[in-house]
C-alpha cells in the first residue's frame, strides 16, 4: 500500500492546488484530502496516515459577526505608523550600532503591519484555532503520525504557537500576485516539499521503531 498524505484545509483553492500541482509529483504516494478533521477520520476508516499535512488558518466560529476592517479605519491606523523617512532620522549621527538601530528602525515598520494584520484578520474571523484544533485531533488519535503544517498567512507568534503544541515541521504556501503565479510557485515548490515530507515520515518511522 502507499504511504498515505493527508491534508486538511478549508478552502478549495487550496486542494485543488494539492490535487493538480502537488500530488502529481508524488505517485508513490497517496494524497487524501477533508475540511475538517472530523471528515477526515471518517474517510481515513481502518487507514492510518503517514502524514497531516495541516493548514494553520481557518474559520473561526466563535467570531458570531466577522466583518472587515473599512478603508477609512486602515488609513487612520496606518497613518500612526512609522514613516520611512523616521529610520534614517539622525542614522548618519548616531552613535553605537548603526546597523543594529538601521534594522531595528524597519522591524518596528514591519511590527506595526503585523500587529494590524492580525487585528483585521481576528475581525474576519480567521485565526490559528482551526490548525491547532486539528493538530491536538491528530495527536488524540494518531500519535504516532507526524502532523506538518503548510501555510501562507502565518506569522511569528503562530510559530511558536505551532511548536508548542507540537507539529513536526512548518512549510509556507508559495504565494503570487495572483491564483496563476500562485498555481505556478505550487509546481515549482512541489518536488522540494515532497522530499521534505518524506524525509519527516522516514524520520518518525525510525525514531518509533528504536
Amino acid at each position: 500500500m502507499k504511504p498515505v498524505i493527508f491534508f486538511i484545509d478549508d478552502s478549495k483553492f487550496e486542494h485543488d492546488l494539492v490535487r493538480n500541482e502537488i500530488a502529481p509529483f508524488a505517485p508513490d504516494c497517496e494524497f487524501m484530502q477533508a475540511c475538517t478533521f472530523e471528515e477526515a477520520r471518517a474517510e481515513l476508516g481502518a487507514k492510518t496516515p503517514a502524514l497531516f499535512l495541516l493548514d494553520l488558518w481557518g474559520k473561526d466560529d466563535d467570531v458570531r459577526e466577522p466583518c472587515l476592517t473599512s478603508k477609512e479605519e486602515l488609513e487612520k491606523k496606518i497613518a500612526g505608523f512609522i514613516a520611512l523617512e523616521d529610520v534614517f532620522k539622525g542614522l548618519d549621527n548616531f552613535e553605537g550600532d548603526r546597523f543594529n538601530e538601521y534594522l531595528k528602525r524597519l522591524f518596528a515598520i514591519v511590527d506595526s503591519w503585523r500587529s494590524l494584520f492580525e487585528e483585521v484578520c481576528a475581525r474576519i474571523g480567521q485565526n490559528r484555532k482551526y490548525g491547532l484544533y486539528n493538530l491536538g485531533q491528530a495527536r488524540m488519535h494518531y500519535p504516532d503520525v507526524p502532523a506538518v503544517f503548510y501555510t501562507r498567512k502565518s506569522l511569528i507568534n503562530d510559530a511558536v504557537a505551532m511548536f508548542k503544541a507540537g507539529s513536526d515541521g512548518l512549510f509556507i504556501k508559495p504565494t503570487g500576485p495572483n491564483d496563476e503565479e500562485t498555481r505556478r510557485l505550487t509546481r515549482e515548490y512541489a518536488p522540494i516539499l515532497i522530499r521534505d515530507l518524506k524525509l519527516i515520515i522516514a524520520s518518525k518511522s525510525a525514531n518509533s521503531s528504536l
